[in-house]
This record gives C-alpha cells, structure tokens and sequence, in this order.
C-alpha cells in the first residue's frame, strides 16, 4: 500500500521539528562535552583578600559540597604520593588539611587514596610542565570505591602560586569550591557561548529558508497567471478568427475573374470576399460550399468553420477608389451612368402618355 505523500504545511513543519531536534542535541553535547570547572581560592590576611584559581574535580570520590572544603595547604611528602605519604600535624584548629600533590608516575586514584589515609580533608593534584587542566579518572575500580575525600587538578602555575602565598602568609588557607566567580563575559560558559552560536545560525538559516520559500511561492503564482492570460488571448484571437464572416460586395468593374467559374465579373454582380481576402462569385462559392466537405477557401484552403452565408453581411463597392474622399475624380463609365439614368428619369417625366413605356424612353435616349 503507497503512503500518502504530505502535503504543504506537513512539508514546511519538517524543516522546523528537524531544527529543534538538532538544536536541542547541539546543545545536550555541548553541555556533555564542556567540563565543569571549580575554584581553588587561596584566602589571605584573615579573610580579607583572596585568590581565585581555575580547577576540574576528579571524576571519582565525592563532589565539593556547595559550601566547599576549607583547609591548610601542605604538599605531600613524597611529592608524587605514589605511596604512603606524611600525615598533617595535629592542630588545634577547626581547618583541616589538604596536600598538594604531583603529576605522573601513578595513576591518580592511588594518589588520592593515599592522601585520605595519611588524614587529609580533600587533594589538590597539579600538572607538570603544562597549565592545561586534566579530567582525572580512575584506573582500579576497587580503588575508587575506597576513596571518600575530593580531589581538584590544577596547572603548575597555579600550584606555584599557591605555594608563594601560603609562605608568605602562614595564617593563609585555600577553599576548594565547586563552581567558579561569576562571569559576565559568554566566553567563561562554552555551553552557553556554543549555544547562543548555533541557535542564531539557525535563525538566520530558518529567515532566509522562509525568504527563498516565499519568493518561489510568488513566482510560480506569478508564471500561472501569465500563462492563464497568453492563454486567454490566444484563444480570443482565435475566436475573433474564426468568427470573421465572408462579406458580400457588388462589384462595379471588369477587373477580375472568379476562380470556380473562370468568367469575368459583370458589372452589379454580388461578391462574395472571404477573410483570406480572395473573391468569388456568391452563386458559384455557395455551390462550391454545398459540395465540399470542408468550407474552406477553394485557393488557399483556408477553413472557414464558422464563416456563414453572408447573406446579413453589408455590400460595398469594389471600386479601387473611395468617391467620398476629397479631391476624387469619378471615372468615365460611372459619370456616363449616372447621366444615363438621369436621362431617363427627365423623358420618363416629359412624356405625353401615361402609357409611356420605359423601353420607349430608353429608345429615345440613346438616338
């Protein structure tokens, strides 16, 4: 069974049901992909000024609680922590401890999990070398189940730092936070900075979608119509064609011959003109027509489907010359016919019968 094709408005939807779903994905990815960023604060003369740098938490332990941990800062001995390290000095403080490791020659949950043994509150491992920031994972997973403090990577300069002011200040702590300071700038939220990217691409490509939509829309509306109105006037020029009649003329020279008869045309005889503009004698075209399959043109073979009689048609003369215009001189023949008949009309009058006959009066005329 063939499905239905859809229709225009089925057509018009996909595009933007296609789009959300791309958009919403894009930014699912984005927000998968970009890392989750924390805040290592060193916090200097007794709460009064503080220090902010750039972390990633560990993908193993547990997370920064919303407050964070807050602590000394010592760096583990050995520096690696690849084995058991020192544990902190007993304070009679309320802060605990976090140690500061270093990168390589283990993997990083071993690390992590010796800095809880030796009694630390929480980890900071720093790159070596590099600033760039490492998402740490774990490699044994017997490992990770034993590990219950948190732990944070940082660059080397920012371990370096941190030790310049914790020995300049010995009354100095560090706060491991999980999210960092607020930021204005788009730049400080990829998600954010990806999504407000892909989401105005996709407008302007949705604009300019509709735009192209529309603009073709108009054009085919625009060629239906100019092709409704050639077609219109094509079929009243045809119709005009065909409705042209043969007209019917009175010829009055001996100028022609009908081509179905061959005889010469008799002055006062009744034409006939069809639309192809060849003359014949009405008697002999009428025949002609009656005889023929098809009315057409015994000439050029021009149809005359809709050409009638022309017995309604108006007469005219054949003269080659209008004697209404200004300025014409009327030929010999005509001028002698008109006296001709004026003759007999003035005879006819001054005859002395009654019984006068008209062929009497002919006679006289012309002796």
């Amino acid at each position: 069974m063939r499905r239905p094709r859809p229709g225009p408005a089925a057509a018009a939807a996909a595009p933007s049901a296609s789009a959300c779903a791309a958009l919403a994905a894009s930014l699912v990815l984005c927000a998968l992909l970009a890392p989750a960023r924390a805040v290592v604060r060193a916090v200097l003369d007794s709460n009064a000024s503080s220090v902010d740098f750039a972390d990633l938490p560990a993908l193993f332990g547990v997370p920064l609680a919303p407050e964070g941990v807050r602590g000394y800062l010592m760096e583990a001995k050995p520096a690696n922590a690849c084995q058991p390290i020192e544990g902190p000095p007993l304070a009679n403080g309320s802060l605990g401890a976090i140690a500061l490791i270093r990168r390589y020659d283990c993997t990083f949950d071993l690390k992590v999990l010796h800095a809880q043994r030796a009694g630390f509150e929480a980890a900071i491992v720093h790159n070596v070398r590099s600033d760039d920031l490492v998402r740490m994972a774990h490699v044994y997973e017997d490992l990770r189940r034993q590990i219950a403090i948190p732990s944070v990577f940082v660059g080397e300069a920012a371990s370096q730092d941190l030790r310049v002011l914790l020995r300049c200040d010995k009354s100095a702590h560090v706060v491991l936070l999980p999210d960092g300071p607020p930021c204005p700038d788009p730049d400080c939220h990829p998600a954010l900075a990806a999504s407000w990217v892909l989401g105005r691409t996709l407008a302007l490509a949705a604009c300019a979608g509709l735009g192209l939509h529309r603009l073709w829309l108009w054009l085919r509306a625009w060629r239906g119509r100019a092709a409704a109105a050639a077609h219109a006037a094509a079929q009243a020029a045809a119709k005009a064609q065909r409705g042209r009649r043969a007209q019917v003329r009175i010829f009055t020279r001996r100028n022609d011959v009908c081509a179905i008869c061959l005889d010469e045309y008799e002055e006062g005889e009744r034409l006939k003109i069809l639309p192809c503009s060849h003359t014949y004698h009405c008697k002999c075209l009428d025949l002609w027509f009656s005889r023929a399959a098809h009315r057409s043109c015994p000439v050029c073979k021009q149809s005359l489907a809709s050409t009638e009689d022309g017995s309604d048609s108006a007469t005219e003369s054949l003269g080659d010359e209008d004697p209404s215009l200004p300025g014409h001189q009327p030929p010999i023949w005509a001028i002698q016919a008109r006296l001709r008949s004026r003759r007999l009309e003035l005879l006819a009058r001054a005859c002395p019968r009654p019984r006068c006959s008209a062929g009497a009066a002919e006679t006289a005329a012309s002796s």
